[in-house]
C-alpha cells in the first residue's frame, strides 16, 4: 500500500530552492544533497513542505482533503457502510486464497451488491488508499443551488450599503442585486427567485441587514481579524463601568412626573460580582459615577439579609474608613468615552486613589461583554416582571403602560439592589475555574475564590477619601452660615469661622470649599483648617424632609414656585365665595356680611369666559377654606375672665395673680 510521502533516500532526486537536487548521503538527520558540482547539507525535517519528489514512480503530492477529515464529514450510516465494505474486501479479495482473481472480485461484487466493474474499481482504490478510497466524495459535495461569483460580489456590496441605513426588504436588496450585476455583466444569467432568496439570506448571515439596525452597524464596525478579551486574574484587577436606560418607567416622588432611569453599575471583571450601582432620573452625570465608584470603595448590603450575616463581595478602600475594615482598591476601571467617564472630578477621584482608567477601545464590544450581559439578565429576570415595563422598544411597548401601577426612582433602586444579592448567588455559565472543570460557580462563590488565591491588600486609612467623591461650593461664610444654591446651611463648626476670609487663592479668593452631595442636598461638609476635622452642615429646612432631597429635586421644585399665576387670584377668590352663597354653602356670619357687601360688583371681568369655579380651582382658595374649617373646629374661649377663674379654682392657696402688660 503506497502513501503520500517525501523520499529522502540514497539516490533520491528532490527539487529544491529552484534546483534538482540528488541524495548522497545520509547522517543522522543530516541529509547531503548533490547538484552537478555542488553539494549542500540540510536539516531532513526542513525539507517538509519545501521540496517536491522528482521521482514520477512515487505518489505525487496532491491538494486532497486529509483522511480524518473525510472520514469525519460522514454520517453514522455512510461510516458504518464503509467499513462494511473493507471487511468484505478483505476477507474475499485482499485475504491470501488460490481462488482466481476475478471470482473473488464477483463474489465481492454480489455481497455488496454491486457490479463486477465497480467491485474492481474500488477494490483498487482500497488497495491504494485504504478505507478513505472506499468513500463516495460525491456525498459529502455541499447540496445547495450554483450561483455566479460575480453576483455574489454585487450582492455583498449592496448589503454593505445599507449598513446606516433602515432595514429594507429582501425584494429590494434583489432588486438592486440584478440591477447591478446586469450592469456589470450584461450578457449573464440571473438566479431563480427561489435561489436568490436563499443565496441573499445566506450571504447576509452575520450582517444583520434585515434585523436589529444597531446590531448591524455594531457588527460593522466591528474590527477584522482576532478579537482579544479582556481578563483578570484576581477580584480587583479590572472594575467595569457602564450606562444603560432601564426599560421601565418610574416617578420623580418630589416632582411627581413620569420620566426615564439611568442605571451605572460597576462590575468585578473576575468574578462578575456587583461592586457598586446608581439609579438616577432622565441622565447620569460625573457626579453619579463618582458615587458609583465611593460604593465600589466602600463594602454595600445587596438583598434584605444584613450586612453582618451575609457579607456582600467588595473591593473595597483603606482601613477605618467610615468605621468599616475594607479590602483593597481596585487596581483599573474600564470605562466608555462619555463625557462623565472622563470628566475632571472622575479622573481626579481616580489619582487620589491611584486608580487607573483604561477607556474601551471605540467599537470594540469585546471590551465590556460581562456588563452587557448583565444588563440584558437584569432586563430578563427582573424589569419585565415590574409594573410599567415599556420593552427595550417601541416596537415592544404596551398600550398605555403609565398608567399602571408604578415605582418610585428611590423604590426602583431598592428593588434591583435586593435582586442584585439574588444575582450573587446563582451559577453562571460563563463562570468557571480551570481547575474545576464543568463546575459553574456564582459570583460570589467565584469572588472568594479570587480573595482566597489573592489575598487582600491594606491601605492606609484617610477620612478625606469619602469627600473626594463630593463636589466643591466656593462660598464665604455669614453670620447665618453658608448658602448654596439659595439654601443655607449652619452648624457649630462655623463659629470661629464666622465673617473671615479663607487662606485660599486661585479663582476664588477668600472662599471656603464646601463639600456638597448632590444626591442628598440636606447636609453639607465643613473642614476646619485648624483641627482639620470634618463638620457637617445642615440645611435649615432639613427637618422638613424624611428621605434624600437631591439638587435635581430641588431645582425642579424651585423652578415650579416661580412659574406665573402661582398666588391667589383675589377676584377668583370673591366669585367663588358669591357662587357658594348663592348655593347655600356659606353659613358664616362673617362671610355672608362680606357677600352681601360684594353682591353688587361683577364676578368677572368683561370679557371673561371663566367661570366662579374656574376662576377659584387654586390651591390658594382651597387652603384657605381648609383653614377657615380648621378655625371652626378648635373650642372657643368665651371670656378671657374665664383663665382667672379657672386658675384661682386650680390654687385656691395663692393669694394673687399679677398681670403686667409690656
Amino acid at each position: 500500500m503506497s502513501v503520500e510521502s517525501l523520499d529522502v533516500s540514497v539516490g533520491a532526486r528532490l527539487w529544491y530552492q529552484g534546483s534538482a537536487w540528488t541524495v548522497v548521503e545520509h547522517d543522522g538527520d543530516g541529509v547531503m544533497l548533490r547538484s552537478g558540482d555542488h553539494f549542500r547539507k540540510v536539516h531532513a525535517p526542513s525539507l517538509v513542505g519545501a521540496a517536491e519528489s522528482l521521482d514520477y514512480r512515487a505518489v505525487q503530492h496532491t491538494d486532497t482533503e486529509l483522511d480524518a477529515i473525510v472520514l469525519a464529514a460522514l454520517s453514522s450510516k455512510q461510516r458504518a457502510e464503509v467499513e462494511r465494505q473493507a471487511t468484505v474486501f478483505d476477507e474475499l479479495v485482499l485475504a491470501p486464497s488460490e481462488t482466481p482473481a476475478n471470482d473473488r472480485y464477483q463474489a465481492a461484487a454480489e455481497e455488496l451488491g454491486i457490479s463486477l466493474r465497480t467491485a474492481y474499481r474500488r477494490g483498487q482504490r482500497y488497495a491504494e488508499k485504504g478505507l478513505i478510497g472506499l468513500v463516495d466524495t460525491r456525498r459529502l459535495q455541499p447540496r445547495r443551488p450554483t450561483v455566479d461569483p460575480e453576483w455574489d460580489v454585487a450582492c455583498l456590496e449592496v448589503l454593505q450599503g445599507y449598513r446606516d441605513l433602515s432595514n429594507p426588504t429582501i425584494k429590494s436588496v434583489l432588486r438592486k442585486t440584478d440591477a447591478l450585476f446586469l450592469a456589470q455583466h450584461p450578457q449573464a444569467a440571473l438566479p431563480s427567485r427561489s435561489v436568490a432568496y436563499l443565496r441573499i439570506r445566506e450571504l447576509d448571515k452575520g450582517r444583520y441587514t434585515f434585523g436589529a439596525a444597531k446590531q448591524r452597524r455594531s457588527v460593522a464596525e466591528r474590527p477584522q481579524g482576532v478579537l482579544g478579551r479582556l481578563r483578570a486574574d484576581r477580584p480587583g484587577q479590572y472594575v467595569v463601568l457602564d450606562t444603560t436606560r432601564l426599560d421601565v418607567f418610574a416617578m420623580e416622588p418630589i416632582t411627581g412626573r413620569w420620566l426615564n432611569t439611568e442605571l451605572t453599575v460597576a462590575m468585578d471583571l473576575h468574578s462578575r460580582c456587583i461592586l457598586g450601582l446608581a439609579l438616577r432620573a432622565v441622565s447620569t452625570k460625573a457626579q453619579d459615577v463618582a458615587t458609583v465608584l465611593f460604593q465600589v470603595a466602600t463594602p454595600q448590603q445587596w438583598g434584605p439579609a444584613p450586612a453582618d450575616e451575609v457579607p456582600a463581595p467588595y473591593v473595597g478602600v483603606p482601613d477605618n474608613l467610615i468605621t468599616l475594615a475594607t479590602g483593597a482598591l481596585p487596581d483599573t476601571i474600564v470605562v466608555d468615552h462619555g463625557k462623565v467617564y472622563l470628566a475632571e472630578h472622575t479622573k481626579a477621584v481616580c489619582h487620589r486613589l491611584g486608580i487607573n482608567i483604561q477607556p474601551a477601545i471605540p467599537h470594540k464590544p469585546t471590551d465590556k461583554p460581562t456588563i452587557e450581559r448583565f444588563f440584558r439578565t437584569l432586563r430578563q429576570q427582573l424589569l419585565e416582571h415590574l409594573p410599567a415595563y415599556k420593552g427595550p422598544d417601541v416596537y415592544s411597548r404596551g398600550k398605555d403602560v403609565e398608567t399602571e401601577a408604578f415605582y418610585y426612582v428611590s423604590e426602583l433602586e431598592a428593588i434591583i439592589r435586593e435582586w442584585v444579592g439574588i444575582y450573587h448567588h446563582t451559577p453562571h455559565q460563563g463562570l468557571c475555574d480551570p481547575r474545576l472543570p464543568h463546575v459553574e460557580l456564582s459570583p460570589a462563590e467565584m469572588f472568594a475564590r479570587g480573595m482566597a488565591a489573592a489575598g487582600v491588600l491594606r491601605l492606609p486609612a484617610s477620612q478625606d477619601l469619602r469627600m473626594e467623591f463630593l463636589d466643591v461650593a466656593w462660598r464665604t461664610i455669614q453670620h447665618y452660615g453658608v448658602e448654596i444654591d439659595g439654601r443655607r446651611y449652619d452648624g457649630p463648626g462655623l463659629n470661629l469661622h464666622r465673617g473671615v476670609k479663607s487662606t485660599y487663592g486661585g479663582a476664588h479668593p477668600g472662599r471656603w470649599p464646601i463639600m456638597v452631595d448632590r444626591d442628598d442636598v440636606r447636609t453639607v461638609f465643613f473642614r476646619d483648617p485648624d483641627t482639620r476635622e470634618w463638620h457637617e452642615l445642615v440645611w435649615e429646612h432639613a427637618p422638613g424632609l424624611q428621605a434624600p432631597f437631591s439638587a435635581e429635586a430641588a431645582a425642579y421644585t424651585r423652578g415650579l414656585s416661580l412659574k406665573s399665576d402661582r398666588h391667589v387670584d383675589p377676584g377668583g377668590a370673591l366669585a367663588d365665595l358669591l357662587d357658594r352663597y348663592s348655593k347655600g354653602a356659606v353659613t358664616s356670619r362673617r362671610e355672608q356680611n362680606l357677600a352681601r357687601r360684594l353682591a353688587t360688583q361683577p364676578t368677572s371681568e368683561p370679557g371673561g369666559g371663566s367661570t366662579p369655579a374656574e376662576v377659584a380651582s387654586t390651591p390658594g382658595v382651597i387652603d384657605l377654606l381648609a383653614h377657615l374649617e380648621r378655625r371652626r373646629a378648635q373650642p372657643q374661649v368665651s371670656d378671657d375672665l374665664d383663665v382667672f377663674e379657672r386658675y384661682y379654682a386650680e390654687h385656691p392657696d395663692e393669694e394673687v395673680f399679677e398681670v403686667f402688660d409690656e
